[in-house]
């Protein structure tokens, strides 16, 4: 079986796109009860005005599209009430479709050898903090804080626009893909755009320097409050997801 392979297209692949899906952390601090990022006078620093950006996808539904020369996919997600439906092209590793509603995650692949037919089930809690599909974790629901100190510098380059670098070792410390990144993970160029509502809208990360085979990895969020009901799939088509396959998705690090 393939799970193994598919699960580990590229150290760098895995965690650009759990960058994509997480935003680009915070600045330390929890937003306070309810979610909600504070209501005060403007971010006195760059940092802080992308940090508040990034909380925001904590607070709404949002449509997301992720571009790349190796991965492309789009889909909704709702952090409050822990529900994802995105459908990825792998390239030549073929297509997934992952739906989560709490706890509870769902996939379902095309064109991957090996694999079933039926959805495959998994107690995402089980693939750990970092894990590559734990994208709701309990406490951060759209992952914003949970790269809460890898962003390493900020600056403001216009009207709602960012740049600087992610440190993934100090963003998911003890990651496994991020460790056989080695000292390529360390610094990750980024740019950000962000809304005149304060939302980011946009994330670039410059995967190229993770693999020279990789290029920028654009993400866009869009049409915030958008209705998501994700259903669980029928039990006649769905199946536990296989050992291997969990251990695949797992953010720790193995011995």
């Amino acid at each position: 079986m393939r799970t193994r392979r598919l699960a580990t297209t590229g150290a760098a692949l895995v965690a650009a796109f759990g960058l994509t899906l997480t935003g680009c952390g915070s600045n330390g601090t929890d937003a306070p009860a309810g979610g909600a990022a504070p209501e005060a006078s403007a971010p006195a620093d760059p940092r802080e005005e992308l940090s508040a950006a990034a909380l925001k996808l904590n607070e709404q539904s949002v449509r997301v599209e992720i571009k790349s020369s190796a991965l492309n996919g789009e889909g909704v997600m709702d952090p409050k009430t822990k529900q994802v439906d995105m459908t990825m092209s792998l390239g030549e590793q073929g297509t997934f479709r992952m739906l989560t509603v709490g706890d509870d995650g769902y996939m379902k692949f095309s064109g991957v050898p090996g694999l079933p037919d039926n959805w495959l089930h998994l107690d995402v809690t089980k693939l750990g903090a970092n894990g590559q599909l734990n994208i709701m974790p309990d406490g951060d629901p759209g992952g914003a804080k949970q790269l809460v100190n890898g962003v390493v510098d900020v600056e403001k380059t216009g009207d709602g626009a960012f740049s600087g670098t992610i440190d993934y070792t100090k963003a998911k410390p003890g990651d496994k893909a991020v460790e056989q990144m080695g000292e390529k993970a360390k610094a990750v160029p980024f740019t950000a755009r962000v809304d005149d509502e304060g939302r980011m809208t946009e994330l670039v990360v410059d995967t190229s320097v993770l693999h020279e085979s990789l290029g920028k990895m654009t993400t866009t969020y869009s049409d915030f409050g958008t209705k998501v009901d994700v259903q669980k799939p029928p039990a006649n088509e769905t199946q536990e997801a296989p050992e291997s396959l969990l251990r695949s998705f797992s953010g720790a690090t193995t011995t």
